[in-house]
C-alpha cells in the first residue's frame, strides 16, 4: 500500500510539473508578442533572456530606434555566484550613480542586483586597480568595468592595467564596455578590451562603441550620453547582466565620489534621494501596464543632442 501510494505522489507531481511548464510556456509566448507592441515602444527596456523589466525609461525616440548588439559571452547573472556587483568607472558611469541620476541603480536593482557603484570624473584605467585594492575585499560576486575614454596612448600599459584588473576578479564575471570612438586612438583601446576578454573566460563584452554611434545617446563632444543615453547605457549594462541569482535588489553606498575633476558634461546633483535602498523584482512584463507611470521617471527632461551641454573632446575628459 505504501508502495502504491508513493507512486501515487510522484504521478501527481509530475502531473503539477507538466501542468506549470505549459503555463509558462503560454506566458513567456505572450509576454513576447505583447512586449514588442506595447513595452519597447512605451520606452521600458525589456531584458532579452528573461522576463525582467528595468525601471528606466528610454524617450521614445531612441525606445523606437536604438538597437543594442548581442553580448560577447555569458550574461554575468548566469555564473555569478552571488548578487553583489561592483560597477567602476569614470564619469560617464559616475553620472548615472545615486548622487547624480541614479539610473544605474533604478535600473539593476529589478534584476536582483546589490548595486556599488565607483566611479569618477577624468579616471584613468589604473583607477580600476585603486579600487580594487580598496573594496574587492568587500565581498563581491561580479563585476561591470568601463574604463578607457581616458587613454594616454600606451595600448601596453592600458592592457597591463585592464588584465591586472580582470585577474584580480577572478573568479568573478566580468562584464567589460567598449569606448565610444571619438577619436580614432579609440580603436586601439577596444581591441585591448577584445584581446584581454578572449585571453580570460570569466569576461564578457558589451559592445558600447556600436550603441553610442546611434543618434541621440551621446552629447555633442561624442563621449558623455546624453540624458536618455544615460538610459541606454544603464538599460545595455541590463541585458549583459541579466537577473541576478537572488532577486532581492538593493543600491549600496560609494566610497570613491570625488567629482572636483568634472565639468559641465555632468548632470545635475540630486537634491533629494530617488533611488529607494531596495526594490522587489518585476517578475513579468505581461503584469505591468505600460505606459510613463509604471515606470520611474528620469531625473531630467530628455533633450535633443543639440540642446545637450557642449565639450571639446579635446579638452574635456570623463
Amino acid at each position: 500500500m505504501r508502495s502504491l501510494n508513493s507512486h501515487r505522489q510522484r504521478k501527481r507531481r509530475q502531473h503539477v510539473f507538466v501542468s506549470m511548464v505549459m503555463a509558462l510556456t503560454v506566458t513567456a509566448c505572450s509576454a513576447g508578442s505583447s512586449s514588442q507592441s506595447s513595452s519597447l515602444l512605451d520606452g521600458i527596456g525589456v531584458i532579452p533572456g528573461n522576463d525582467f523589466v528595468g525601471q528606466v525609461t528610454l524617450p521614445p525616440t531612441l525606445a523606437a530606434s536604438i538597437k543594442f548588439p548581442p553580448i560577447q559571452g555569458p550574461l554575468v547573472g548566469s555564473v555569478a555566484k552571488g548578487n553583489r556587483l561592483l560597477v567602476i568607472g569614470d564619469s560617464i558611469i559616475a553620472s548615472t550613480a545615486s548622487r547624480y541620476g541614479g539610473e544605474m541603480c533604478r535600473a539593476l536593482l529589478p534584476l536582483g542586483w546589490h548595486v556599488a557603484v565607483e566611479a569618477e570624473p577624468s579616471r584613468f584605467v589604473q583607477f580600476g586597480r585603486e579600487v580594487l585594492r580598496a573594496r574587492l575585499s568587500d565581498g563581491w560576486d561580479a563585476a561591470v568595468v568601463f574604463l578607457g575614454t581616458n587613454y594616454t596612448g600606451q595600448i601596453d600599459k592600458y592592457t597591463s592595467d585592464l588584465t591586472a584588473i580582470v585577474t584580480s576578479l577572478k573568479p568573478r564575471p566580468v562584464l567589460l564596455l567598449t569606448t565610444s570612438l571619438f577619436r580614432e586612438r579609440q580603436k586601439e583601446v577596444n581591441g585591448a578590451i577584445a584581446a584581454v576578454a578572449s585571453a580570460n573566460e570569466n569576461v564578457s563584452v558589451l559592445d558600447w562603441a556600436s550603441i553610442s554611434s546611434q543618434s541621440g545617446v551621446l552629447n555633442r563632444d561624442k563621449i558623455h550620453p546624453s540624458v536618455g543615453g544615460r538610459a541606454v547605457l544603464v538599460t545595455a549594462i541590463g541585458k549583459g547582466l541579466g537577473p541576478a541569482p537572488t532577486q532581492q535588489g538593493k543600491c549600496l553606498s560609494s566610497t570613491f565620489t570625488d567629482d572636483s575633476a568634472g565639468g559641465d558634461e555632468m548632470p545635475d546633483v540630486a537634491t533629494t534621494s530617488d533611488v529607494s535602498a531596495t526594490s522587489t523584482p518585476i517578475t513579468s512584463p505581461t503584469t505591468i501596464a505600460t505606459g510613463s507611470s509604471t515606470t520611474v521617471s528620469m531625473t531630467e527632461s530628455t533633450t535633443s543632442t543639440a540642446s545637450s551641454p557642449t565639450t571639446s573632446p579635446t579638452t574635456t575628459t570623463p
